[in-house]
């Protein structure tokens, strides 16, 4: 943890947006915003999807990009179309999911603007946690949470705030780094990077993702910590 802590505090604010936006679930997002120009139905189709990308018949990456592609020629009715071409592993499952998610997303609209949700992050999580019947910090909610800000920056130009009060989308691969939360969140507090913007920082350079020409040195270093765990 010591030398990932080090190999981190190299980078700033400005590095870690450069990361995000080379990150080509970044750029599927931006390419989906600018056809659909409809700020409510982008939300609400990053927000379903981030709740169904689990078990992946491909590398989320080509996911992302698949969805972006789907939804430039067609509407959100079709999202069970979408899900039966592109994410087919246990689809009964998450056509059932899909529903109880379409509920919820359309749910968190109904209570909040977009503006409220922008000044308190924690609303959506609690929000859709509670609707989906799972804990704030589970993968996918969290994982929401990430794509959300995501969404956020792309339409907004900056972030959502209260971004320090969600955890990272721990996964196998970032528990094979360190096991728990609470690990994840001692790194974050020791670095300065709130943990839901750790999760791109630490897995856009360990993607085929183009690293920005300025970032190649110290994008090098971390990966060189990172290999080390895998």
């Amino acid at each position: 943890m010591e030398r990932l802590v080090e190999v981190l505090k190299e980078f700033t604010p400005s590095d870690i947006k450069e990361i995000e936006e080379s990150d080509r679930q970044y750029r599927a997002l931006k390419e989906l915003y600018l056809a659909l120009k409809d700020r409510e139905l982008f939300f609400k189709l990053v927000l379903l999807n981030s709740l169904l990308s689990y078990q992946l018949q491909m590398k989320g990456e080509d996911y992302w990009e698949k969805f972006s592609s789907f939804f430039k020629g067609h509407s959100i009715e079709e999202f069970e179309k979408f899900l039966s071409l592109y994410n087919k592993r246990f689809l009964p499952s998450k056509l059932k999911r899909y529903k109880r998610a379409l509920k919820c997303v359309n749910l968190l609209f109904e209570k909040y603007s977009l503006e409220e949700l922008g000044k308190e992050l924690p609303l959506l999580v609690k929000t859709l946690s509670n609707c989906m019947g799972q804990k704030s910090d589970a993968k996918t909610i969290v994982f929401a949470a990430k794509m959300f800000t995501y969404a956020y920056r792309i339409v907004f130009n900056t972030y959502p705030e209260g971004l320090w009060e969600v955890e990272i989308p721990l996964d196998s691969r970032l528990k094979k780094i360190l096991p728990s939360l609470k690990k994840w969140r001692e790194v974050s507090e020791k670095v300065g990077i709130p943990p839901i913007l750790l999760d791109a920082l630490i897995w856009v350079p360990m993607g085929k993702n183009p690293i920005p020409d300025d970032l190649r040195e110290k994008v090098s270093s971390l990966k060189s910590v990172l290999n080390d765990f895998f």
